[in-house]
């Protein structure tokens, strides 16, 4: 979305999947540090038992008969399909470059990946053009050619999309996790742990739904990705008119399977900063902060806010490794505070006058003013495409958005600046099980920085 309506990311995935491996360089006999590395042939075998334990170990889809996953299946995503497909290509791919040692080099790489990305967006608009055409060609009829020509260069440039992904993937892989290393995040001997494994893809949609009386999130279902509008459309409104309950399909910017799932429709440093992101959920999955994720609505929102800052940071930290200016194009990359607070300030007032009404009992009049208040937004050039009590509910869940209220993200971020690196950061709070201890802990920081305080 526009106008500062940054997209959220799901961590759905990352609560049931098995993570284990090592990602150490092939053939080194030692790490930096010393420490014994594993050759290739451990490292492969390691990788086959990623394969086998994840798949076993992955959340299956279970099918329940719930107004969302009801109105839905016809467009359902399955995280276990994806999974059985992805999971095996990536460990091929491994197993092809240490067997036939043909592993690019990370000049290579880094031009594969900036190759990709161009090809990315290039079909992304060729796709787009297509089915414009086909449209037209329902309506009009001709124009045979021009749709032939169309269907051969998109049919090219997602060969050569393909043909680039692995080595894009792996370059991206190899420059997070020596960050991570960097910042004292690896696990014994040198081992990043789960080991950074992301998949170039677009995202699933997200169907959530809300009470109507209450910003209360029910559901949560994938669906496929890029689902059209009039899709949307029907879905939330039978949803209304058959269970009673606000309905969303959401755009999502990445997706904590195993491997992680990544938009390649954004800069490279949007895409660090998502790849930076899931991983987190991954490496918090071992912890307890990962642990009590769905303890309560704080601790979701906990979760993610934290992921949010650190996976920001630790993206442009790889970024700047990788030769980027943090200077261009800053203020794109900021909070949705920072980048439109005029929207951030609107939106947040609206939220409060909903919740007003809501505890009133006042739901007609409620949705009466989320109509008029979303056209206002549209107005004013931005691309809320529906605003409801899904809307609000599901993203007033990340607390640096503009559809939250909550005191978390000003709170994390001042815990952040307590630290000296991010690394510090990610593992005070990784220990953290509850939101109180998380304020405890707060508190005992900022009781140190005054004691420290001269007079």
């Amino acid at each position: 979305m526009g106008g500062g309506d940054a997209l959220p990311r799901a961590s759905l995935a990352a609560q049931g999947a098995c993570y284990a491996a090592s990602q150490m360089a092939d053939g080194a006999a030692t790490t930096a540090n010393g420490t014994r590395a594993l050759g290739p042939r451990r490292k492969v075998v390691l990788w086959a038992l990623l394969v086998l334990t994840t798949l076993l170990m992955a959340r299956v889809d279970a099918v329940r008969l719930t107004p969302a996953t009801t109105v839905g299946a016809a467009h359902s995503f399955s995280i276990l399909r994806w999974e059985v497909v992805n999971l095996p290509d990536k460990w091929a791919n491994l197993v092809w470059e240490t067997v036939s040692g043909g592993k690019p080099s990370r000049e290579e790489r880094r031009a594969d990946l900036d190759e990709y990305l161009k090809i990315a967006q290039l079909a992304r608009k060729e796709e787009k053009r297509l089915e414009g055409l086909l449209a037209g060609a329902a309506g009009l009829g001709g124009g045979t050619k021009e749709r032939e020509a169309s269907r051969d260069y998109l049919d090219e440039l997602l060969n050569t999309r393909g043909d680039l992904r692995p080595s894009a993937e792996e370059a991206i892989e190899a420059e997070l996790d020596r960050v991570i290393k960097a910042q004292g995040l690896a696990w014994w001997l040198g081992i990043t742990f789960p080991p950074v494994d992301i998949r170039f893809e677009e995202p699933p949609t997200i169907l959530i739904t809300s009470r109507r009386d209450r910003l209360l999130l029910l559901e949560a279902v994938l669906l496929e990705p890029d689902l059209e509008v009039l899709i949307r459309d029907d879905l939330e409104n039978r949803l209304l008119d058959e269970y009673d309950v606000s309905g969303l399909v959401d755009n999502l910017a990445g997706l904590s399977t195993y491997p992680s799932l990544v938009s390649d429709l954004d800069t490279l440093r949007g895409v660090l900063q998502t790849a930076a992101h899931e991983w987190l959920h991954a490496y918090f999955f071992f912890r307890p902060l990962g642990w009590n994720i769905r303890r309560s609505e704080t601790m979701f929102s906990l979760n993610e806010t934290i992921a949010d800052v650190a996976g920001r940071e630790l993206g442009d930290l790889v970024f700047v490794r990788m030769g980027g200016d943090l200077s261009i194009s800053s203020s794109r990359y900021s909070t949705p505070a920072e980048r439109d607070p005029v929207f951030t300030r609107e939106m947040r007032e609206t939220r409060r006058t909903v919740e007003e009404l809501l505890a009133e009992g006042k739901v007609v009049e409620a949705e009466e003013y989320m109509k008029e208040r979303w056209w206002d937004f549209r107005l004013a050039g931005y691309g809320v495409r529906k605003l409801n009590q899904a809307y609000l509910a599901f993203r007033g869940r990340y607390a640096e958005g503009p559809a939250s209220v909550s005191p978390i993200g000003d709170q994390v971020n001042e815990m952040r600046d307590y630290h000296t690196d991010v690394g510090s950061f990610i593992k005070t709070v990784a220990k953290l099980s509850s939101y109180q201890e998380f304020l405890d802990a707060l508190e005992r920081f900022r009781a140190q920085v005054l004691a420290e305080q001269p007079g």
